[in-house]
C-alpha cells in the first residue's frame, strides 16, 4: 500500500473517531439533561418582602410547588404570575440547581380606600385599586369619594394628597378623613366632619398650615363652618359664631414669632450651659 493510500486511510479513521465521539458526547448529555430534568425538585421556595400577600398566596400566583420539577417553570413564568395579582409592582425571581427558589418581592403600598361605587376598594399611590374591603375589615386610611372616570384629574389629585397623607403619618392619628371634588382646585378634606378646602399643588405646606389652625381654634374655643387653605397668603376660616376671626397672614405671623423666640431661649440655655462648663473646666 503506498503512501498515499495510507494517508486517506488515517484521514477516514480519524473522520469516524471524532463523529463517534461527537454522538457519544451529545447523547450523554442529553441523558444528563433529561436525567436532571426528570430527577432535579424543587426543594425550597422562599419570598422576601410580602406584607400583605400570605406565603400560600404567592406560592400559588408563581405556579411553584414543592416536591415539582425545577425546570417545569422558568423565571419568567414565575414572573409573569405573580403579576396577576395588582399588589405586585415587581419582583425578581433566582433559581439555583440545589432546588432552591429565591423571590425578591416589592408590594404596592395601599394609601386610600376608594368609595365611589357599590363596593369600597384599596387604591396604591398610582389610583389603581387592589382589592375590594370585605365588610368585616377597617382601615385608617382617607376615603376618597370621587368618580376615577368622570373625574380622573381631581382623583388624581385626592390620590396625591393620600400619599402624602399617609407619608406624614396622619392618617391613623388625625380623625376620619374623606377627600371629596369634581376638580383639581375643588378637593376638600373632610376631618371629623370638618370641611378643609385644599386644592391642587404645595400639599405639604397646606397641610402645616392645617395644624397650626387646629391649634387655634381649639385654643380660641372657636367652631367653624369650613377651613380654606388654598391662598398662597392667607388661611380663610369661616367661623359659625359671630364673634370668630379670621385666622390670616397675622396669625401666621405670630406663629412665626413665638418659633422664634423658643429657638432664642433655646440658643440662650445652650450659651449658658456652655459657659459654666467653662467656668467648670477651669
Amino acid at each position: 500500500m503506498d503512501s498515499g493510500k495510507k494517508k486517506k486511510a488515517v484521514t477516514t479513521i480519524r473522520r469516524v473517531y471524532f463523529v463517534v465521539t461527537g454522538l457519544a458526547t451529545a447523547v450523554v448529555l442529553t441523558g444528563g439533561a433529561l436525567l436532571a430534568y426528570n430527577h432535579l425538585c424543587i426543594r425550597e421556595v422562599n419570598f422576601f418582602g410580602n406584607r400583605h400577600l400570605t406565603y400560600e398566596e404567592l406560592l400559588s400566583l408563581s405556579g411553584c410547588s414543592k416536591q415539582g420539577m425545577l425546570f417545569s417553570v422558568s423565571v419568567g413564568d414565575i414572573y409573569r404570575g405573580l403579576k396577576k395579582s395588582p399588589w405586585i409592582k415587581d419582583a425578581v425571581v433566582r433559581k439555583d440547581l440545589t432546588g432552591k427558589i429565591t423571590v425578591q418581592i416589592t408590594e404596592a403600598v395601599a394609601v386610600a380606600v376608594l368609595s365611589a361605587g357599590e363596593k369600597p376598594y384599596l387604591v396604591d399611590r398610582d389610583g389603581l385599586r387592589l382589592e375590594e374591603i370585605r365588610e368585616d375589615s377597617s382601615y385608617f386610611l382617607p376615603v376618597v369619594k370621587i368618580d376615577p372616570v368622570s373625574c380622573k384629574e381631581a382623583y388624581d389629585e385626592a390620590i396625591i394628597l393620600a400619599g402624602v397623607l399617609y407619608d406624614g403619618k396622619m392618617s391613623a392619628h388625625r380623625g376620619n378623613i374623606e377627600l371629596s371634588g369634581d376638580r383639581p382646585e375643588d378637593i376638600t378634606m373632610q376631618v371629623d366632619n370638618l370641611p378643609v378646602k385644599v386644592g391642587a399643588g404645595d400639599l405639604v405646606r397646606k397641610l402645616e398650615k392645617l395644624d397650626f389652625v387646629r391649634e387655634e381654634l381649639v385654643r380660641r374655643n372657636m367652631t367653624v363652618e369650613y377651613i380654606d387653605l388654598r391662598f398662597i397668603d392667607k388661611i380663610v376660616v369661616k367661623p359659625l359664631k359671630p364673634e370668630g376671626k379670621e385666622i390670616s397672614r397675622a396669625a401666621e405671623h405670630d406663629v412665626k414669632k413665638h418659633k422664634q423666640k423658643t429657638e432664642k431661649k433655646k440658643s440662650t440655655a445652650k450659651k449658658v450651659t456652655g459657659r459654666r462648663a467653662g467656668n467648670h473646666v477651669g
